[in-house]
């Protein structure tokens, strides 16, 4: 996967497969946490809605990108399971950052249509922390 940074641990489900779409959400949230921002433009529409449940809704890609790059870094991705169902796609599972702290996350995902080639135009992200 060309978004994957060598720095950073990625872990998939066996049964993900070869799905296009499955690979195209975790391609977006290997880059979401790697920092690859020319890989979120290349998926992400220009007016792109990415609401942090509890946080803050990010308004258009420039937001988005801002806030990846002040992110703090991601040491490890773990997905446990990619669902997509027409337009739609999710995907969960566990992030530890640079301290060793460990989160959950859920991303549900809208595209702009069903084809392979459709863009993201808006998604939904909850972090759970974990006890330390």
């Amino acid at each position: 996967m060309s978004a994957e940074p060598s720095a950073m641990q990625v872990s998939y489900p066996e049964n993900c497969g070869n799905a296009p779409r499955h690979l195209v959400i975790q391609e977006v949230i290997v880059a979401l946490h790697g920092r690859d921002l020319d890989h979120l433009r290349l998926w992400l529409t220009e007016d792109i809605e990415w609401e942090i449940v509890g946080f803050e809704t990010l308004h258009g890609i420039e937001a988005l990108c801002s806030w990846v790059m002040i992110s703090g870094d991601t040491k490890s991705l773990e997905f446990k399971s990619v669902l997509t169902h027409g337009r739609e796609g999710s995907t969960d599972g566990n992030i530890t950052n640079g301290q060793d702290i460990s989160a959950a996350f859920s991303h549900v995902l809208r595209f702009t249509g069903a084809a392979k080639t459709a863009r993201i135009k808006s998604a939904r992200s909850y972090l759970v922390s974990k006890p330390i």
